[in-house]
Parts: C-alpha cells; sequence; structure tokens
C-alpha cells in the first residue's frame, strides 16, 4: 500500500492577534491525517498565545519562545515539521478554502 503524501505548514507569529485566527482556521484539508501544522511564536504579547491555545489541538507542535527574526522562526518550525511537501504562512495572511487539498492532488499527479 503507497504511504500518504503529508503536507507540512509553518506559520511565524509575533503579535498578529488580530489575523492570527483567520489564519489558523485557513489551514484546513479534507484529510487531516495528511497535515503536520506547526505554529512559532516569538514572544507575542497581544493576545496571540491565548489564540494559539484556544487551537492547540491543530498543530502538530507549537513553539513559543524568541528567535533571532523570521528566518530563524521558519527554521525552527521546519524542523518540527513531518512531511513530504513544506510550505509556511504568515500569520497575517490566510489560504483560500481547498488550496492545500489543490497542491496535494497536484503532487500525487
Amino acid at each position: 500500500m503507497r504511504k500518504k503524501m503529508k503536507i507540512g505548514i509553518v506559520t511565524i507569529s509575533f503579535n498578529q492577534a488580530q489575523y492570527l485566527t483567520e489564519c489558523i482556521e485557513s489551514v484546513s484539508i479534507q484529510d487531516q491525517s495528511q497535515l503536520s501544522y506547526v505554529i512559532v511564536d516569538a514572544g507575542s504579547t497581544d493576545g496571540s498565545r491565548d489564540i494559539i491555545e484556544k487551537y492547540r489541538s491543530r498543530f502538530q507542535k507549537v513553539i513559543c519562545e524568541p528567535d533571532n527574526g523570521p528566518p530563524d522562526g521558519l527554521n525552527k518550525g521546519f524542523a518540527s515539521c513531518d512531511a513530504d511537501i513544506y510550505g509556511f504562512l504568515n500569520s497575517d495572511d490566510r489560504f483560500v478554502p481547498g488550496a492545500l487539498d489543490y497542491v496535494l492532488t497536484f503532487f500525487k499527479r
């Protein structure tokens, strides 16, 4: 039997509470077993951590620690991600519905 392909998404965040809920909710896929979602928060003080805790069950890993900027945060996230396909989504962005399913279908072909 062929192994299911997995997509890994990393979101980095720092004081982006006003956008974070929409961002997290946009990271969805029909088969959740094919998703590895990691969030990295570099020390937010604006309520972002409360939002992350509310959605903790959606993440494979939550990293809440200082970093040396966005590239460092992304590297920490990708190092904690287990997937075949990798991508990132900034905390003030969002995916359109079905985007990740489309990516998986494309790579399967």
